[in-house]
């Protein structure tokens, strides 16, 4: 079953999206408050089956990390949710989650084009050639004490050419590789990389799936300008890597620091 809302100021684009018939795990919108959101209305209705995606060629209120709103030039970009159910092998850690989630986009960022300096900056974002190209927004739903869902937000740049100049900081694929790619072929291959990602038994290992994010972690031997959330002065220190507990290990000055999500900025 998918729904597809039609109007008419996106009917262009949408045309271009949809000459193939959509598959029945997609609900395909032109227009949405928020994937995230839709997906857990779904849940909530009993609606929702593991590999699931929600998918809006824009939103009007688009979730980002602390927060912030994410912001894509409609029907350029990826704006999508992907609805999981985490089994045995990830319910005793949500991070081993996010990190197969960041490990698979990064996999996949460097076959459909070798020649990107793909990186994870911790916690949630990937970065091709040092520029923020894709967001991803995790939330776990939980029934009791038992971890049911993860709600899987990802906001992927993908044919945008120009970006406002607070966003100086963003690229996309056409402009790291000058090239356009098909959004629904670039979600089928995504949902079905992060689907078979937490099956396949290279990902069940937690210390294999932490190794392979330590060696892409963005800054990692480096030093990289930091403020901390409650303070206003930024400080230096180098990138460690990330620990078994989710936690961004940095070398200052003072000794070693250990960063919580949510608990650092990035100054780049």
């Amino acid at each position: 079953m998918y729904i597809f809302i039609l109007r008419s100021k996106l009917r262009n684009l949408l045309t271009i999206q949809t000459v193939k018939p959509n598959p029945k795990w997609l609900y395909a919108f032109d227009i949405i408050d928020s994937t995230n959101n839709y997906a857990i209305r779904l849940l909530e209705d009993g609606l929702a089956h593991h590999g699931d995606v929600v998918w809006a060629l824009a939103q009007t209120d688009g979730k980002g990390q602390r927060g912030k709103k994410w912001e894509a030039k409609a029907g350029e970009n990826i704006m999508m949710t992907l609805i999981v159910q985490p089994g045995q092998v990830l319910a005793t850690n949500p991070f081993h989650l996010n990190m197969v989630v960041a490990n698979t986009i990064t996999v996949y960022l460097k076959n459909i084009y070798p020649y990107w300096n793909v990186a994870i900056k911790w916690p949630n974002d990937i970065f091709i050639n040092a520029k923020k190209t894709v967001g991803i927004l995790i939330e776990n739903v939980f029934r009791g004490s038992q971890w049911s869902h993860a709600i899987i937000g990802m906001g992927i740049n993908v044919n945008q050419h120009e970006f406002p100049e607070h966003l100086a900081n963003a690229t996309s694929l056409h402009n790291a590789s000058g090239l356009r790619y098909d959004l629904k072929e670039i979600i089928t291959d995504i949902r079905a990389g992060i689907l078979n990602g937490l099956q396949a038994s290279d990902w069940s290992s937690f210390e294999k799936v932490r190794a392979f994010y330590n060696e892409n972690l963005f800054g990692a031997g480096s030093l990289k300008a930091f403020r901390l959330s409650q303070d206003d002065e930024f400080f230096e220190a180098k990138v460690l890597e990330v620990d078994q507990e989710g936690m961004l290990l940095l070398q200052t000055k003072e000794g070693l620091l250990k960063c919580a999500s949510g608990s650092l900025q990035w100054l780049l």
